[in-house]
């Protein structure tokens, strides 16, 4: 909708835009009204896309670019925008389409002379400066706010996973620890080997009883290639006989005449 651009100056029906002096002035009347300049933007780019319907999230995109801002802003300012207006007579230059977003009528742009000129005391200044300077701290509170509690949420974040990292790492050290000292100790266990007419066998270093070196060579067969024997505790001492036939281990305990330790 805009008729033309000069030295900053966008031309909107019968509105002039200046975006460095940050005004919009009605031409019939030389009416000027000093707004922020997230106002000029949104102004601009509603009577840029008269009768159509530009969404709160694209105004919130488009008119506080590199800034972070919230939903009250934008109300904030089209409520600016709206009592600027009313200071000229302009009671309805911007709708509210309900749960969507804003909108300017392109009839609302033309001029239809029924503004004559202002007084001259009045068609110099119409300002919202106050209101335009209050609103341009207040999004400047609003951005340093957002960036704060963003960095406290990342903050919060990250410690919850340094945490969960830590008590993951410290189990999983628990664990290897363990299973390092299990194998420590079965390997230790067997420390000594003794031989049993000719077969080796692994034992903890306590001299066999006759019961099982008896079941040993009972069993020598040359089909197991190593012997296991270790104390299992019990009113007297017991013995488990473990014998390794082609890597699978063979449990020959109740082949060892171990009655007489029992009674």
């Amino acid at each position: 909708m805009n008729d033309e651009v000069n030295n900053g100056v966008e031309r909107f029906g019968r509105f002039d835009v200046d975006y460095s002096r940050r005004t919009i002035t009605r031409i019939s009347d030389n009416a000027v009204l000093k707004v922020s300049r997230s106002e000029t933007h949104i102004f601009a780019l509603l009577a840029n896309t008269a009768n159509n319907t530009v969404h709160r999230e694209t105004l919130l995109k488009e008119c506080w670019q590199g800034k972070i801002v919230t939903n009250n802003s934008l109300t904030v300012a089209i409520k600016n925008l709206r009592t600027s207006f009313s200071k000229i007579g302009e009671h309805k230059i911007i709708i509210t389409e309900p749960k969507l977003g804003y909108s300017i009528r392109a009839v609302s742009l033309a001029d239809d002379g029924s503004h004559p000129p202002l007084p001259e005391d009045i068609s110099k200044h119409i300002e919202a400066h106050e209101i335009a300077e209050q609103l341009e701290l207040q999004e400047h509170q609003e951005v340093i706010i957002d960036a704060r509690e963003n960095n406290e949420k990342k903050k919060r974040r990250l410690l919850n996973k340094l945490n969960a990292f830590s008590l993951f790492d410290f189990l999983i050290v628990c664990f290897f620890f363990l299973v390092t000292l299990f194998a420590c100790y079965q390997y230790l266990f067997f420390v000594n080997t003794v031989d049993v007419d000719g077969i080796s066998v692994n034992y903890n270093g306590v001299e066999l009883p006759n019961p099982v070196t008896q079941a040993i060579i009972e069993h020598k067969t040359g089909d197991i290639g190593q012997w296991y024997a270790f104390p299992i505790g019990g009113l007297c001492e017991r013995y488990k006989l473990i014998g390794v036939h082609n890597e699978h281990y063979i449990d020959l305990t109740s082949q060892v005449n171990q009655e007489q330790c029992d009674a």
